[in-house]
């Protein structure tokens, strides 16, 4: 098997006979190294005696580290690897060798004033498509990124989140993403159901390849004989209404709110990103409370029940069970239009020669041409596959 990568609890990992390795990110390690001593050098103004003596108390200024992290990557017919990495407000792009993961990388871009989320490698003519960060900071859109060339074309706009770019293998003119609208209101923002589109870089044209209000479609992905697959779910309505009558007590409350909102906001994305909740485990039953964080996971921006999920494929007799639930399909839809569905309870999946390989949230398995199952590894919450 050629080399296989995945992304987990912020770790970029590479499978290597049937163990992972983690991958060394150069660009976040000295990131992280620089903040850290940015950090040190600070202390003095608020530790020791003199800070006592000047009358300054101490502040809470630790370093957070946790927003700083591989968000993807591709691989090169070179055996290149292209990952692209959080920091904080910002965007590091960056080339490493497959074969000496110590070597010195090379950087391809360093943005301040966006973050890149996915991306895709057109191997043909040397270029990314990135989905970024809007300036909104809801919005996300696809722009191209040459590898000889420190600018970025945009694709896509509006009040949407377009992410999942996708090369057509057979004609890399032809992209394909998931994209869903966006809608403001008082009470903040509300996510329409995602869709798969196709873009013709060429001529402009945009079409809508599969929709209904009822599901969501995303992380497309082509094969060479044109067969599109993709994940499908239910979809989730977010948003809120309000009467005259509640508005009074809305008032009076809104404190409250927002304090809960920015405790909810902080542990969203700590959840989102690592799988464990800020929320602390002390109390009467710090057991239970513990057992509840572990149980109701954020997947893709879903609460799942992930511990009720896997109980669940573990009675329907699953050979590998997982955390995903049954109602997260994996398609295929032909180049006619016929859909079929290959595997429930799927998280993130990727395509390579014949195979199928995709992550249940507990385990990662390569689905093989005749249908029979290969265990590659254990591992929780493998957002994205790189093969």
């Amino acid at each position: 098997m050629s080399s296989l990568l995945y992304l987990s609890n912020q770790k970029l990992n590479l499978l290597q006979d049937n163990k992972s390795i983690t991958v060394p990110c150069q660009a976040i390690d000295q990131y992280k190294k620089n903040l850290v001593e940015i950090q040190q050098r600070k202390e003095w103004k608020s530790k020791g005696t003199g800070a006592q003596f000047m009358g300054m108390r101490a502040e809470q200024e630790d370093t957070d580290l946790n927003f700083i992290f591989p968000a993807d990557a591709v691989i090169t017919s070179d055996h290149k690897l292209i990952y692209t990495a959080y920091l904080q407000e910002g965007t590091s792009i960056n080339l490493k060798s497959l074969d000496n993961l110590q070597e010195t990388e090379g950087l391809i871009l360093r943005k301040n004033d966006f973050i890149v989320h996915d991306m895709a490698y057109d191997e043909t003519k040397r270029r990314l498509a990135l989905s970024v960060n809007g300036q909104s900071g809801y919005e996300r859109h696809i722009c191209i990124l040459p590898l000889d060339a420190n600018r970025t074309q945009y694709l896509t706009e509006g009040d949407c989140v377009d992410s999942h770019p996708m090369f057509d293998p057979r004609d890399s003119d032809q992209l394909y993403y998931d994209t869903c609208g966006l809608a403001y209101g008082d009470h903040g923002v509300a996510y329409g159901p995602k869709e798969i589109c196709h873009l013709n870089m060429q001529t402009g044209d945009l079409e809508t390849i599969i929709s209904n209000v009822k599901f969501d479609f995303f992380k497309p992905k082509m094969d060479s004989l044109g067969n599109l697959y993709f994940l499908k779910r239910p979809y989730t309505a977010s948003g809120h209404s309000s009467s005259p009558i509640t508005s009074l007590k809305d008032i009076l409350i809104a404190p409250f709110k927002i304090i809960r909102a920015i405790v909810g906001w902080l542990d969203f994305f700590t959840q989102r990103y690592t799988g464990e909740s800020l929320k602390t485990t002390s109390g009467n039953n710090p057991a239970k409370k513990q057992q509840k964080s572990e149980e109701e996971l954020f997947v893709e921006g879903n609460l799942i029940k992930a511990q009720q999920n896997l109980e669940r494929n573990q009675k329907a007799g699953e050979k590998y069970p997982g955390m995903i639930p049954n109602t997260w399909e994996l398609v295929k839809r032909s180049p006619s239009g016929d859909l079929s569905i290959l595997k429930k309870g799927v998280m993130s999946f990727a395509l390579k020669d014949d195979s199928i390989f995709y992550s249940n949230g507990k385990y990662l398995v390569e689905l093989l041409p005749d249908q029979t199952e290969k265990l590659l590894i254990e591992d929780k919450l493998i957002s994205k596959i790189i093969c």
